[in-house]
């Protein structure tokens, strides 16, 4: 599978993996992601071999990508990236990677879909209709997760909400009183234990939001990685988030979420998750 570089964008392209893996559990599958994608499907049973795109960087790369291509001899290559390397693998095929994807489809998911059944005809046939969680986690990671709820000494039969107020474009961003004031409603009129997420480089962003507060939320800012963090959204009942990975991370998970759009397009990146909602 040829895939794609940013970590929104691979949650995007999971339903592929979990087509293919339930097509062919047997199958032994390659992963060609970007550096940012990688940590998403490193520790994934499902992936037997994870290679970074940015290993073949620049035009001696490429030559390279190609031949290594050419040494893998795969039964089947899935192109996501519309790069050029179906017409080495089998160019009588290429045609089907050429096929340019229905307006009619708009959101992402989808649009990945369609490619799947269109390049593998028969492997993704009813995956419209399947709201199984296409990511996969190992014991270690829900261990993990376990002892964060045991830390924070939250109780499982209370409800918990997850935000995550942060995105790679400011302009993508909800205010930090915005989220400071749902923040505290959550805690005083419905009960909740509120959970604030987002990397390393967004803890600024949360910790400014945790100053205007009135009630006491916790972080996990720098506890969990983004396998892990789908997890934890697995473990509440709510997240609300702006348009960022976290978004597809929670429609990934399956979990209600209420997604905070401003320029970018819902239509295409918008939460698939039953009983979520969009916010402008």
């Amino acid at each position: 599978v040829i895939g794609l570089s940013n970590i929104g964008d691979a949650v995007l392209m999971s339903p592929v993996i979990h087509a293919l893996h339930a097509a062919a559990p047997a199958a032994t599958l390659t992963l060609v992601v970007g550096e940012r994608a990688r940590p998403l499907f490193e520790r994934d049973p499902r992936v037997q071999r994870l290679v970074v795109m940015e290993e073949f960087a620049g035009w001696r790369g490429r030559l390279r990508l190609v031949g290594w291509l050419w040494q893998q001899r795969p039964d089947a290559l899935i192109d996501l990236r519309q790069t050029l390397l179906p017409l080495v693998w089998r160019p009588w095929r290429a045609w089907r990677y050429m096929r340019p994807v229905p307006r009619r489809l708009r959101h992402m998911r989808e649009r990945h879909l369609w490619k799947l059944r269109v390049q593998v005809p028969g492997v993704a046939n009813g995956s419209r209709a399947d709201h199984a969680c296409p990511l996969a986690w190992t014991p270690r990671e829900s261990a993990h997760v376990d002892q964060l709820w045991k830390r924070w000494s939250l109780d499982e039969a209370l409800p918990a909400v997850l935000i995550c107020p942060g995105a790679r474009s400011h302009i993508k961003r909800w205010t930090a009183e915005g989220f400071a004031q749902v923040a505290d409603r959550l805690m005083a009129e419905a009960g909740v234990s509120v959970i604030f997420s987002g990397e390393p480089d967004e803890e600024p962003v949360i910790e400014a939001i945790r100053a205007l507060m009135r009630g006491r939320a916790h972080s996990a800012v720098g506890l969990t990685t983004v396998r892990q963090l789908g997890l934890l959204m697995q473990r509440v009942r709510l997240v609300i988030t702006n348009d960022s990975a976290s978004l597809h991370l929670a429609s990934a998970a399956g979990v209600p979420t209420v997604a905070v759009f401003g320029p970018t397009d819902e239509a295409k990146y918008g939460p698939t998750a039953p009983g979520s909602r969009t916010i402008r």
